[in-house]
Protein backbone atom coordinates (compact mmCIF):
# COMPACT_ATOMS: atom_id res chain seq x y z
CA UNK A 1 0.00 0.00 0.00
CA UNK A 2 1.27 3.48 -0.90
CA UNK A 3 1.21 6.62 1.21
CA UNK A 4 -1.05 9.22 -0.41
CA UNK A 5 1.27 12.06 0.64
CA UNK A 6 4.25 10.41 -1.03
CA UNK A 7 2.50 10.03 -4.37
CA UNK A 8 0.79 13.44 -4.26
CA UNK A 9 4.02 15.26 -3.42
CA UNK A 10 5.89 13.54 -6.24
CA UNK A 11 3.14 14.05 -8.84
CA UNK A 12 2.80 17.84 -8.49
CA UNK A 13 2.90 19.80 -11.75
CA UNK A 14 6.07 21.61 -10.62
CA UNK A 15 7.89 18.32 -9.99
CA UNK A 16 6.67 16.80 -13.27
CA UNK A 17 8.03 19.80 -15.17
CA UNK A 18 11.27 19.58 -13.18
CA UNK A 19 11.71 15.96 -14.28
CA UNK A 20 10.92 16.77 -17.91
CA UNK A 21 13.36 19.70 -17.95
CA UNK A 22 16.23 17.39 -17.04
CA UNK A 23 16.22 16.32 -20.69
CA UNK A 24 18.05 18.73 -23.02
CA UNK A 25 15.29 18.17 -25.61
CA UNK A 26 12.59 19.56 -23.32
CA UNK A 27 11.92 22.68 -25.41
CA UNK A 28 11.48 20.57 -28.53
CA UNK A 29 8.76 18.42 -26.99
CA UNK A 30 7.01 20.66 -24.44
CA UNK A 31 5.35 23.97 -25.32
CA UNK A 32 3.69 26.39 -22.91
CA UNK A 33 0.37 27.63 -24.34
CA UNK A 34 -2.49 29.93 -23.37
CA UNK A 35 -6.02 28.57 -23.70
CA UNK A 36 -8.49 31.50 -23.42
CA UNK A 37 -11.75 31.20 -21.50
CA UNK A 38 -14.55 29.81 -23.65
CA UNK A 39 -12.25 28.24 -26.24
CA UNK A 40 -12.74 24.55 -27.09
CA UNK A 41 -10.57 21.80 -28.52
CA UNK A 42 -11.97 18.64 -30.09
CA UNK A 43 -10.12 15.30 -30.15
CA UNK A 44 -10.47 12.00 -31.96
CA UNK A 45 -8.75 8.68 -31.30
CA UNK A 46 -5.32 9.93 -32.34
CA UNK A 47 -3.43 11.48 -29.39
CA UNK A 48 0.20 12.47 -29.89
CA UNK A 49 0.09 15.18 -27.22
CA UNK A 50 -1.55 15.72 -23.86
CA UNK A 51 -1.75 18.69 -21.50
CA UNK A 52 -0.60 19.60 -18.01
CA UNK A 53 -2.57 22.53 -16.58
CA UNK A 54 -0.38 25.18 -14.97
CA UNK A 55 -3.19 27.58 -14.04
CA UNK A 56 -6.96 27.76 -14.54
CA UNK A 57 -9.78 25.25 -14.95
CA UNK A 58 -11.04 23.18 -17.89
CA UNK A 59 -13.99 20.90 -18.54
CA UNK A 60 -13.19 17.56 -20.13
CA UNK A 61 -16.07 15.80 -21.89
CA UNK A 62 -15.91 12.42 -23.59
CA UNK A 63 -18.33 9.96 -25.11
CA UNK A 64 -18.27 6.40 -23.82
CA UNK A 65 -18.96 3.21 -25.73
CA UNK A 66 -22.64 3.38 -24.78
CA UNK A 67 -22.97 6.81 -26.40
CA UNK A 68 -23.40 8.55 -23.04
CA UNK A 69 -21.36 11.68 -22.41
CA UNK A 70 -19.36 12.24 -19.24
CA UNK A 71 -18.03 15.62 -18.09
CA UNK A 72 -15.45 16.45 -15.44
CA UNK A 73 -13.96 19.70 -14.15
CA UNK A 74 -10.15 19.62 -14.03
CA UNK A 75 -8.05 22.11 -12.08
CA UNK A 76 -4.48 23.35 -12.26
CA UNK A 77 -1.76 20.81 -11.55
CA UNK A 78 -3.61 17.99 -13.32
CA UNK A 79 -3.83 16.28 -16.71
CA UNK A 80 -7.27 16.56 -18.34
CA UNK A 81 -6.50 13.18 -19.94
CA UNK A 82 -3.55 10.83 -19.98
CA UNK A 83 -4.25 7.70 -22.09
CA UNK A 84 -2.51 4.64 -20.68
CA UNK A 85 -3.09 2.53 -23.79
CA UNK A 86 -4.59 3.14 -27.22
CA UNK A 87 -7.76 1.10 -26.62
CA UNK A 88 -8.56 3.37 -23.67
CA UNK A 89 -8.90 6.51 -25.82
CA UNK A 90 -12.52 7.60 -26.40
CA UNK A 91 -13.63 8.19 -29.99
CA UNK A 92 -14.77 11.74 -29.26
CA UNK A 93 -13.74 14.13 -26.52
CA UNK A 94 -13.60 17.86 -25.91
CA UNK A 95 -11.76 20.35 -23.74
CA UNK A 96 -13.36 23.68 -22.81
CA UNK A 97 -11.54 26.47 -20.95
CA UNK A 98 -13.71 27.46 -17.98
CA UNK A 99 -11.28 30.28 -17.14
CA UNK A 100 -8.21 31.63 -18.86
CA UNK A 101 -5.82 28.68 -18.82
CA UNK A 102 -2.07 28.25 -19.13
CA UNK A 103 -0.91 24.71 -19.83
CA UNK A 104 1.98 22.70 -21.18
CA UNK A 105 1.42 20.77 -24.40
CA UNK A 106 3.62 17.69 -24.02
CA UNK A 107 4.64 15.11 -26.59
CA UNK A 108 3.45 11.77 -25.25
CA UNK A 109 6.44 9.73 -26.47
CA UNK A 110 8.82 12.18 -24.77
CA UNK A 111 6.81 11.98 -21.55
CA UNK A 112 6.83 8.19 -21.62
CA UNK A 113 10.61 8.16 -22.13
CA UNK A 114 11.06 10.52 -19.18
CA UNK A 115 8.89 8.44 -16.87
CA UNK A 116 10.94 5.33 -17.57
CA UNK A 117 14.03 7.15 -16.33
CA UNK A 118 12.74 9.49 -13.65
CA UNK A 119 9.66 7.75 -12.22
CA UNK A 120 10.40 4.00 -12.03
CA UNK A 121 7.77 3.54 -9.30
CA UNK A 122 5.09 5.08 -11.56
CA UNK A 123 3.97 7.60 -8.92
CA UNK A 124 2.74 10.05 -11.58
CA UNK A 125 0.56 7.46 -13.29
CA UNK A 126 -0.69 6.18 -9.92
CA UNK A 127 -1.70 9.72 -8.96
CA UNK A 128 -3.60 10.14 -12.22
CA UNK A 129 -5.32 6.77 -11.83
CA UNK A 130 -6.33 7.63 -8.26
CA UNK A 131 -7.93 10.87 -9.46
CA UNK A 132 -9.85 9.23 -12.28
CA UNK A 133 -10.93 6.45 -9.89
CA UNK A 134 -12.49 9.10 -7.63
CA UNK A 135 -14.19 10.64 -10.65
CA UNK A 136 -15.67 7.30 -11.68
CA UNK A 137 -16.79 6.73 -8.09
CA UNK A 138 -18.65 10.05 -8.31
CA UNK A 139 -20.38 8.96 -11.52
CA UNK A 140 -21.41 5.65 -9.91
CA UNK A 141 -22.79 7.36 -6.80
CA UNK A 142 -24.75 9.98 -8.76
CA UNK A 143 -26.35 7.22 -10.80
CA UNK A 144 -28.00 5.97 -7.59
CA UNK A 145 -29.37 9.37 -6.52
CA UNK A 146 -32.51 11.27 -7.44
CA UNK A 147 -32.38 14.65 -9.20
CA UNK A 148 -32.26 16.79 -6.05
CA UNK A 149 -29.62 14.58 -4.44
CA UNK A 150 -27.47 14.76 -7.59
CA UNK A 151 -27.41 18.55 -7.27
CA UNK A 152 -26.43 18.33 -3.59
CA UNK A 153 -23.73 15.77 -4.42
CA UNK A 154 -22.35 17.89 -7.29
CA UNK A 155 -22.07 20.93 -5.03
CA UNK A 156 -20.18 18.88 -2.45
CA UNK A 157 -17.75 17.54 -5.06
CA UNK A 158 -16.96 21.14 -6.07
CA UNK A 159 -15.77 21.98 -2.56
CA UNK A 160 -12.30 20.70 -3.47
CA UNK A 161 -12.17 23.26 -6.29
CA UNK A 162 -13.11 26.16 -4.02
CA UNK A 163 -11.55 28.34 -1.33
CA UNK A 164 -12.18 27.37 2.29
CA UNK A 165 -13.17 30.51 4.16
CA UNK A 166 -13.77 28.47 7.32
CA UNK A 167 -14.05 24.80 8.25
CA UNK A 168 -17.78 24.92 7.42
CA UNK A 169 -17.77 27.62 4.71
CA UNK A 170 -16.36 27.45 1.19
CA UNK A 171 -16.31 29.76 -1.82
CA UNK A 172 -17.14 27.71 -4.91
CA UNK A 173 -15.15 28.19 -8.16
CA UNK A 174 -16.03 31.32 -10.14
CA UNK A 175 -16.84 29.33 -13.30
CA UNK A 176 -19.85 27.65 -11.66
CA UNK A 177 -23.19 28.57 -13.27
CA UNK A 178 -26.73 27.17 -13.20
CA UNK A 179 -26.11 25.62 -16.63
CA UNK A 180 -22.86 23.93 -15.61
CA UNK A 181 -24.28 22.65 -12.33
CA UNK A 182 -27.32 21.30 -14.18
CA UNK A 183 -25.10 19.51 -16.70
CA UNK A 184 -22.92 18.08 -13.94
CA UNK A 185 -26.04 16.88 -12.09
CA UNK A 186 -27.84 15.61 -15.22
CA UNK A 187 -30.87 17.79 -14.50
CA UNK A 188 -32.56 20.76 -16.19
CA UNK A 189 -31.53 24.35 -15.54
CA UNK A 190 -35.04 25.17 -14.32
CA UNK A 191 -35.07 22.36 -11.77
CA UNK A 192 -31.55 23.24 -10.63
CA UNK A 193 -32.62 26.85 -10.03
CA UNK A 194 -35.56 25.62 -7.94
CA UNK A 195 -33.36 23.40 -5.77
CA UNK A 196 -30.80 26.18 -5.25
CA UNK A 197 -33.59 28.54 -4.20
CA UNK A 198 -34.43 26.08 -1.43
CA UNK A 199 -30.78 26.01 -0.34
CA UNK A 200 -30.71 29.80 -0.22
CA UNK A 201 -33.88 29.90 1.88
CA UNK A 202 -32.31 27.39 4.28
CA UNK A 203 -29.20 29.62 4.57
CA UNK A 204 -27.00 26.88 3.12
CA UNK A 205 -26.07 28.63 -0.13
CA UNK A 206 -25.34 32.25 -1.10
CA UNK A 207 -25.58 32.60 -4.89
CA UNK A 208 -26.68 36.17 -5.58
CA UNK A 209 -23.16 37.04 -6.76
CA UNK A 210 -19.89 35.35 -7.71
CA UNK A 211 -18.33 33.40 -6.20
CA UNK A 212 -21.17 31.29 -4.82
CA UNK A 213 -20.71 30.33 -1.18
CA UNK A 214 -21.74 27.19 0.65
CA UNK A 215 -22.30 28.73 4.08
CA UNK A 216 -23.08 25.47 5.89
CA UNK A 217 -21.27 22.41 4.52
CA UNK A 218 -22.43 20.21 7.41
CA UNK A 219 -26.10 20.95 6.78
CA UNK A 220 -25.70 20.28 3.04
CA UNK A 221 -24.14 16.90 3.83
CA UNK A 222 -27.01 16.15 6.19
CA UNK A 223 -29.56 16.92 3.44
CA UNK A 224 -27.80 14.44 1.17
CA UNK A 225 -27.26 11.86 3.89
CA UNK A 226 -23.59 11.83 2.91
CA UNK A 227 -22.65 9.56 5.83
CA UNK A 228 -24.76 6.77 4.30
CA UNK A 229 -23.14 6.97 0.84
CA UNK A 230 -20.72 4.18 -0.11
CA UNK A 231 -17.04 4.99 0.13
CA UNK A 232 -14.62 4.20 -2.72
CA UNK A 233 -12.91 0.91 -1.92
Amino acid sequence: MYLKETIDNFATSSNILKLLKKDAQFNHHCIEEKFPMGQELLFGKRREHFYLIESGYVKYTYEGQTGKKFSFFIRSGSFPFLPLYEEDIPTKSRLEALTDVVWWKIDFSFFKQTLLLEDPRNYILLSYLARTRREMYGVAVKDRLNSKERIYFSLLTLIDFGFHVDTNVVELPVFLTYERLAELSNTSKGYTSKVLLGLREDKILISNKKPWIISDIIKLKELLGADSLPEPF
